[in-house]
């Protein structure tokens, strides 16, 4: 089997890094190089990660000195150190289960095209599993990821070299690293669901990433709350400065798509709909669930 990259980000993981170390090193897939670039930990964070670097020489702490203030931005910068075929995000608080990488990788590895896979995710507060399924939406085209305000669970991410020589040259605003390699995956390659739940998502009050609503309960608030737009500031603004700097690249269908979503949220209602219709515009693979939020939710 390859060898795959792991990147991963820490700031102050002290509490929780050992075990998702612990759980790097089980894997079934034992040809792998574990990457880190902390962010300025206060916490022993960096000294455990030496201690683990002196026990294995697949696990390597990148010392630049360089600080980004934001997870995003710490994990795009490890992209930089990348001389595998494959590559997979990592957080610093997670439990992996020991065939994901394997499974990730075996679904992969025969795509000659840029492409990257994704799986689900046991939601999992540190002593329990409190959700069997941490992702309930799917995506793999352009028209049914844009209005989703996310990109797939990063950590759960795996992607080829294909795609990585694609994102290296990046735009100026990039909100998140696994929206942005979503967005790449989706718009110049193909992104593919593994139906299968191949770690624990803790869940905790410092996750650097942030947390999800786990719960029926919790998942009905947020889709109510008229609070949260449609369509995310933040990632209008990422998709925006995605679509300028690739655009060379795109389609002309992709580039009526992108730009009837950048106008989207200056339409009338009834062009909205209009719109949803004519170029498919999906959350996941539901139409009916993104009109709906056009009856009681600001556009933007």
């Amino acid at each position: 089997m390859e060898k795959i990259d792991i990147l991963m980000a820490t700031f102050n993981g002290g509490k929780f890094i050992e075990r998702q170390i612990f759980s790097l090193i089980s894997q079934s897939h034992k040809n792998w190089r574990l990457l880190v670039h902390d962010d300025g930990s206060n916490d022993g964070t960096i000294e455990i990660v030496k201690r683990f670097s002196e026990l294995d020489s697949r696990i390597i702490l990148i010392e630049d000195g360089l600080k980004y203030g934001n997870a995003g931005s710490n994990f795009l910068s490890l992209l930089n150190y990348c001389t595998s075929n494959f590559i997979i995000f990592c957080d610093q608080d997670d439990i992996w289960l020991d065939s994901k990488l394997e499974k990730l990788y075996l679904l992969l590895k025969s795509e000659d095209n840029p492409a990257a896979v994704y799986s689900n995710a046991y939601g999992f507060d540190g002593s329990a599993i409190i959700s069997e399924k941490v992702s309930l939406i799917e995506r793999n085209e352009l028209s049914n990821s844009l209005f989703l305000n996310s990109g797939v669970q990063g950590c759960s991410l795996m992607f080829n070299r294909k795609l990585l020589e694609i994102v290296l040259k990046k735009p100026d605003y990039i909100y998140m690293h696994d929206h942005y390699l979503t967005m790449a995956a989706v718009s110049f390659g193909k992104l593919i669901y593994l139906d299968e739940c191949l770690m624990l998502y803790r869940q905790h009050a410092n996750n650097v990433t942030g947390n999800i609503s786990i719960s029926f309960k919790e998942r009905l608030n947020s889709f109510l709350q008229r609070s949260n737009p449609i369509i995310d500031k933040n990632h209008y603004n990422a998709n925006l400065a995605f679509y300028y700097f690739f655009e060379p690249r795109f389609t002309s269908k992709q580039k009526e798509i992108f730009t009837s979503y950048i106008v989207f949220p200056n339409l009338s209602f009834f062009n909205k709909i209009k719109s949803i219709f004519k170029y498919n515009f999906r959350i996941g693979n539901s139409k009916a669930i993104l009109i709906l939020k056009l009856f009681f939710k600001n556009t933007i």
